[in-house]
């Protein structure tokens, strides 16, 4: 079973501990203050959107998941990032479903790459992940952080969800006990 990157977009959001999590991603938006006070008890911390490389160097967090756009290119947007956080630290890069898109953005070496996509995309997308993990030894992951989808048919090392739908999973495992 794949872990989770739970995805908090509150600063008062409370997870109970579980080994099923293993980090927690952040939006930048939160602020500084809010960001450096989360309480992510073990778990690796991550922060995304604009100016995430900068402050995940200032607050010595754990990495960054970056968005990558398809329209720009792949290593302009990537590396930079790297170049900043540093190679000791995690960086995730989230793509759509594309075959070229995976190739390129794994030449950049990232920890992890995430595919993120709809239900109208899912077949395609189950198909370039499958192409992927017989390619590629860079783990991977489905971001559902939007739009929560029935996971169990991805074979990746993670699934990113929001917060919310964490604690509706945790709250539907725990009725089926």
């Amino acid at each position: 079973m794949p872990k989770f990157i739970i995805k908090i977009s509150n600063p008062g959001t409370q997870i109970s501990p579980s080994d099923d999590i293993c980090c927690f991603v952040l939006p930048v938006s939160l602020g500084e203050a809010a960001i450096a006070a989360f309480n992510s008890g073990d778990k690796m911390v991550l922060l995304e959107g604009n100016g995430a490389p900068e402050l995940c160097k200032k607050l010595n967090l754990d990495g960054v998941l970056l968005e990558v756009s398809p329209e720009k290119p792949v290593k302009k947007q990537v590396l930079p990032a790297r170049d900043i956080i540093g190679k000791k630290k995690v960086l995730g890069a989230v793509i759509i479903p594309s075959r070229h898109q995976a190739m390129l953005v794994s030449e950049t070496e990232p920890e992890f790459v995430a595919f993120r996509f709809d239900e109208t995309q899912r077949d395609s997308a189950l198909d370039v992940i499958q192409w992927y993990n017989e390619l590629f030894l860079i783990q991977s992951a489905v971001d559902f952080s939007t739009q929560l989808q029935e996971f169990a048919a991805f074979d990746t090392d993670f699934v990113i969800i929001s917060a919310q739908d964490y604690k509706i999973l945790v709250a539907k495992n725990k009725s089926l006990d």
